[in-house]
């Protein structure tokens, strides 16, 4: 069928060439006899209605030789081949409107407002825009990070966005990981804890709530992806059902992020991220915010700085877990309720990562290396918009309209895979020595008197510290 397509193709381009050079030729005949009759006296009877009909009959071939060309074209649009099909490029022609409502759209696109999209552009713009060559036009860079932003923020499918943004899918494919690289570099400075001022300010907040010391939560989250290629996919299983890999992010008071860590595999205890995440290094070697400072609790003792984090985790002096159980004291349960409200901040950080940044709820089918970059990626935006102040519309995010995939929304129930079941409370890391849980312990009774004052006094805290 392709041979027969292709004969026909060559078959109707040369009776169409024929027909042109015939009609061309009988064009400059007419017109040399029309520049011979002109040169003709007026007087001669019959000239007048001889040029009329010549200069019509002009007319007609021209017309004819119009309607030729354009059914021509017509017909090879209809067959043209796959590596020439055309995007609408709709949704880019939207984008570059501005004024009224839509910047309303802008925003409901790329999740930013657009000056700071220009902002961000003219800082990442020169590592993303590549150069023309002969053979193709390059991308403009706008284009690229807007794709990138689309895709992230939606979830969609890379041919669906890439088509409505008038790329091709390689394009695509090469802009989001691009544009991942460029934002790390260009903004990587922003996923560290404060100084200064900074931290000053987040010392207070969490002071404000009864904990001394404190600068910052940490927490984990899992990412749904699909088995990975050549890997054990046992390791990858969560307790959901799912595959999935594991990030751990730490937040402030304000829930920008100041550290994530993101790539192992789901089935890994919360408790067993930890050890090899950079943060856990830094806190061994006493390096950065965790090895300036400290402050003094009430009963006399010093303690340093230290995160909040969930029962997962184990109980050390620079990570302050809440008691749990049933047997509690008032201290010990004005404590924890007092560790729930200001820890609350990291699921308010998880809460509009997720809601803001869609791709991320989604099941991820790109390899790790890549989806790294991309968690990072959408680490650094949320501190732009932070940071910048920018508010996010309560519809926008309760809307699934957004989502061009619902149906990766469902969880698929997969067969379970037969394993032994790991122990209810893991073992602690080999690197947590048995005087660092004791100094652990030590530290959190004396935070739990001081909380239990500082409740007294301020009154208890409100469910939802930081808003919402």
């Amino acid at each position: 069928m392709a041979g027969a397509g292709s004969d026909w193709d060559d078959s109707t381009f040369l009776l169409v060439f024929i027909l042109l050079q015939w009609m061309n030729w009988r064009n400059v005949a007419a017109m040399a006899v029309l520049q011979a009759a002109a040169a003709l006296p007026g007087d001669v009877p019959g000239v007048c209605s001889a040029l009329f009909l010549l200069t019509g009959a002009v007319l007609h071939s021209m017309s004819l030789t119009c309607l030729a060309a354009s059914a021509f074209e017509r017909q090879m649009d209809s067959r043209r081949r796959i590596w020439v099909l055309a995007c609408s490029a709709g949704v880019w022609h939207d984008l570059q409107k501005v004024g009224g409502r839509h910047e309303k759209v802008f925003q409901r696109f790329c999740r930013l407002p657009r000056p700071l999209f220009n902002d961000i552009l003219c800082r990442i713009g020169p590592h993303i825009q590549r150069q023309a060559t002969n053979r193709r036009q390059s991308v403009p860079a706008g284009q690229k990070f807007a794709c990138a932003l689309i895709r992230w923020a939606t979830g969609g499918f890379y041919r669906q966005t890439a088509h409505g943004l008038g790329m091709g899918l390689a394009s695509a494919l090469r802009s989001n990981e691009d544009v991942a690289d460029a934002l790390i570099t260009e903004y990587g400075h922003l996923m560290q804890f404060p100084t200064g001022d900074k931290l000053q300010e987040c010392l207070d907040a969490f002071e404000r709530k009864g904990f001394t010391g404190c600068v910052g939560a940490i927490g984990c989250t899992h990412v749904s992806i699909e088995k990975p290629r050549n890997e054990r996919g046992e390791c990858y299983y969560d307790r959901n059902g799912q595959f999935s890999i594991v990030a751990q992010v730490v937040c402030d008071h304000e829930c920008p992020i100041v550290s994530a860590y993101v790539g192992c595999p789901g089935s890994v205890h919360d408790r067993r991220v930890l050890p090899s995440s950079p943060l856990y290094r830094a806190t061994q070697q006493q390096s950065g915010v965790f090895g300036m400072g400290g402050e003094v609790l009430r009963d006399g003792r010093a303690i340093g700085r230290y995160l909040l984090a969930d029962a997962g985790y184990p109980n050390l002096p620079w990570l302050m877990t809440p008691v749990g159980g049933t047997g509690r004291t008032p201290a010990e349960q004005v404590y924890d309720d007092c560790h729930t409200s200001a820890r609350f901040c990291i699921e308010r950080t998880f809460g509009r990562l997720k809601a803001v940044w869609r791709h991320f709820i989604m099941r991820q089918i790109c390899n790790l290396r890549t989806l790294r970059k991309e968690f990072f990626a959408i680490c650094i935006l949320h501190n732009i918009m932070v940071n910048s102040r920018v508010e996010v519309d309560p519809d926008l995010l309760s809307d699934e309209s957004d989502t061009e995939s619902p149906s990766l929304f469902c969880r698929r129930r997969r067969r379970p895979v037969r394993r032994a079941r790991p122990a209810r409370h893991p073992p602690p890391p080999k690197e947590d020595a048995a005087s660092a849980l004791e100094l652990g312990k030590e530290l959190r009774e004396s935070l739990i008197g001081h909380v239990w004052h500082h409740s007294h006094v301020h009154g208890a805290p409100r469910p939802k510290p930081w808003g919402m």
